[in-house]
């Protein structure tokens, strides 16, 4: 028989591990504001002074930047804004369908698959939110493990969102360094160092479904009950 006190003590191994799990999930996901809002910042100020988009988007991309920005600031200190991300969303939803359907002309293939990879990554973003939702709640010890299709679904999708935020400043880069080496160039880097709070999120919730497999599979929840019962 397990007394209460192994019991107590292997559960509290698994909430302390998932809680650091948890933590460094959390951490990249606040930490990605900063390469994705400055990666954006760069971008458009690219545009601006290049006049390659319409003066009303790049001003629009550059305001949602430095609102992406101040909201990571805050969620620093424990203050998640969230609605400051909607006028980048926004914009980056009216820029993907600019690229697609109008875009720069000397490189309409270029624009088109940027394009497809803004509206690729927003998609993945919402859906790897969806799937994972059994990560978030108090008992995800317990029901990530019940929703283990899902999770590597969403999974698939953070991943795909990573290869999306890489990709773009790749493509785009042989048009942005003829108006900015430097620049272009700092755009690519802001956006791997996303692409990799991104795989480091990807891989927390394998590591948070892991557990909860783990936790199921040493039958704590069925020997909680048993002692229940028989107290």
């Amino acid at each position: 028989m397990v007394s209460n006190e192994k019991l107590a003590g292997g559960v509290l191994h698994y909430q302390i591990s998932g809680a650091l799990i948890h933590a460094a999930r959390n951490w990249a996901s606040v930490l990605e504001n900063f390469p994705y809002g400055g990666g954006a910042l760069i971008f458009y100020l690219v545009l601006f002074q290049s006049e390659l988009a319409p003066r009303w988007l790049s001003v629009w991309g550059l305001v949602g930047a430095l609102l992406l920005l101040g909201m990571g600031f805050l969620r620093l200190f424990g203050k998640p804004v969230v609605y400051l991300a909607i006028p980048l969303i926004l914009n980056e939803i009216v820029l993907a369908g600019w690229l697609i359907f109008v875009g720069f002309n000397s490189f309409a293939i270029a624009s088109a698959i940027a394009g497809s990879l803004f509206i690729t990554a927003l998609v993945s973003t919402i859906l790897n939110g969806f799937f994972t939702k059994s990560l978030d709640g108090p008992d995800y010890l317990a029901a990530a493990s019940a929703s283990e299709n899902k999770v590597l679904i969403g999974v698939i999708f953070q991943v795909t969102l990573t290869a999306s935020v890489v990709a773009i400043p790749i493509v785009l880069y042989p048009l942005l360094s003829v108006h900015h080496e430097i620049l272009a160039l700092a755009y690519v880097v802001a956006r791997v160092f996303e692409g990799i709070a991104d795989a480091v999120m990807a891989l927390c919730q394998l590591l948070l479904l892991t557990l909860s497999k783990e936790f199921l599979k040493a039958e704590y929840p069925q020997t909680t009950k048993s002692q229940n019962e028989m107290e």
